[in-house]
């Protein structure tokens, strides 16, 4: 469950999707799209530094993009993974209450965007094609 918002997180929902596309669909070349985790009230995970720590999206992300492997080792064609969003998002159900992103908005401060704990991980897994 996500207990900021009481939704619940299926992480092995990603990857049976991907295998009904590739059993049923004969494979057909996909994304991952707008995958994420909203938070409302992130602010209160900042820390001294002004750094959100935000390790449930690290662990929620770590958990789709294991079964998005997985899936691809099983032969999908995945050709790609995209978030939510790469920053944190205005929406028009609930504006900026939720969070989404790996950089955070300021709204309060010139609207200053912050790297989040989560968008430095993201990186080096990137940078190194994988964690």
């Amino acid at each position: 469950m996500n207990p900021y918002r009481g939704w619940e997180i299926y992480e092995k929902g990603i990857y049976d999707c991907l295998i009904n596309v590739r059993d049923n669909y004969r494979n057909i070349p996909c994304f991952i799209s707008e995958n994420g985790m909203g938070v409302e009230g992130e602010e209160r995970f900042k820390n001294a530094d002004g750094l959100i720590e935000d390790d449930y999206r690290i662990d929620f992300l770590k958990g789709h993009l294991a079964y998005v492997h997985q899936a691809i080792e099983e032969g999908c064609n995945v050709k790609g993974y995209h978030m939510w969003t790469c920053m944190d998002n205005w929406s028009w159900t609930n504006a900026y209450k939720n969070r989404y992103g790996l950089i955070s908005i300021d709204l309060d401060n010139d609207k200053k965007r912050t790297i989040k704990k989560s968008g430095y991980w993201f990186k080096e897994v990137s940078d190194q094609n994988g964690f």
